[in-house]
């Protein structure tokens, strides 16, 4: 996330930096102009003020949701094209230059097309019944090369981004599934060891307890005695035999919690919190695979749709259950519709004989799940 931030704080001053050259040499020659341009200056500042906050607002990573930072989108080139419709100087559309380079987070390929159509469009009315240019073509393609530049770069740059992300998110769930592996492979290994000391030790101890136990009954004296002692420590082995095998089948729990933190350790554009009960273990493979594939496709969810910055993830015992709820701030609108993931989601559940629930939560989206704790279909 520090790098993120990094990469963002940049990004904004780059815009801010832009900005402020750009208004501070307009104000200058404004100031220089007649009185007429000289008496519109408090219009002009107003603009200006206007263009710089709906630019942070409809930056990537803003407090708004996608909706709130287009409308923001589109205050930022009104109040450009306002400001140069007011203040005829050449070199305002490197406003709008900004402006483009801001499209590609916001709206999908083909509009971007179309916003790049349509301010060079603006611009051509502009420079004709605003600046009363006889023929603004020439001004306007050299303009429309330097956005048509912002706006592929831009574009580039997101896609390169998007690519950064799924590779970090595919190693993160590649991660989470070798630790998954590896502990059923251990709980198998277990399990197997275990089983043969059972079968084959304990088998062996039990029959030569019986075997002691005849001789002891054959034998007189001080041989009878030894054999007695013998007979009393084959069975206290058998115990511990037993005990020891009770004792690794017991201890065979997956640990979850770390399965967890490597799913979720380097998550792009998303801060998530953990509240996972201590010393949670998952006996049953199967039950910690689906959930681990249910936060992982949740966390996919909110990436790609709700737009958010922050996500919760909480898992605990409560009786023969094991809960995961998981909820985020993002911005849902509309009726919830189940898609391919919450559906394959609903089906991993149903089939340990589970419950999902997902609903709203303020602006944000909940998922609570809940499976009866080692059952199995």
């Amino acid at each position: 996330m520090k790098k993120r931030t990094r990469t963002d704080f940049l990004y904004r001053g780059a815009g801010v930096l832009t900005w402020a050259l750009i208004s501070g040499l307009a104000l200058y020659l404004a100031l220089r102009g007649s009185e007429a341009v000289q008496a519109r200056i408090p219009f002009y500042v107003v603009l200006m003020v206007a263009n710089l906050v709906a630019m942070q607002l409809a930056i990537k990573h803003s407090i708004l949701g996608i909706p709130a930072r287009r409308v923001a989108h589109g205050l930022q080139a009104v109040s450009a094209l306002a400001l140069a419709w007011l203040l005829p100087l050449d070199f305002l559309p490197i406003y709008t230059i900004i402006w483009i380079a801001l499209a590609p987070a916001l709206y999908s390929v083909t509009v971007g097309w179309v916003l790049l159509a349509g301010i060079m469009l603006s611009w051509y009315v502009v420079m004709s019944m605003g600046w009363g240019y006889d023929n603004p073509v020439v001004s306007v393609s050299l303009f429309g090369t330097f956005h048509l530049f912002a706006l592929l770069s831009a574009r580039t740059a997101i896609e390169a981004e998007e690519a950064r992300d799924k590779v970090e998110l595919l190693n993160s769930e590649l991660m989470a599934t070798q630790h998954l592996l590896s502990e059923a492979s251990r709980q198998s290994e277990r399990t197997r060891i275990a089983r043969d000391l059972h079968d084959l030790l304990g088998h062996h101890m039990t029959a030569l307890t019986i075997k002691l136990q005849i001789a002891e009954r054959l034998t007189d004296g001080e041989a009878r005695t030894h054999i007695a002692e013998c007979r009393a420590l084959s069975r206290l082995l058998l115990a511990d035999v037993r005990e020891a095998v009770s004792a690794m089948r017991e201890d065979g729990g997956v640990d979850f919690r770390q399965a967890i933190a490597l799913l979720v350790a380097k998550i792009p554009q998303l801060d998530i919190s953990l509240d996972i009960e201590p010393g949670l273990e998952i006996d049953d493979v199967e039950i910690a695979e689906s959930l681990l594939r249910c936060i992982q496709e949740a966390i996919t969810n909110t990436l790609r749709h709700a737009g958010a910055r922050q996500s919760w993830i909480r898992v605990w015992r409560s009786g023969d259950h094991v809960n995961l709820e998981i909820r985020d701030d993002g911005k849902s609108e509309g009726e919830l519709v189940e898609g391919n993931g919450l559906t394959g989601m609903r089906e991993r559940i149903d089939h340990l004989r589970g419950t999902l629930t997902l609903g709203k939560l303020n602006d944000g989206l909940k998922l609570n799940i809940s499976i009866p704790y080692g059952s199995t279909a």
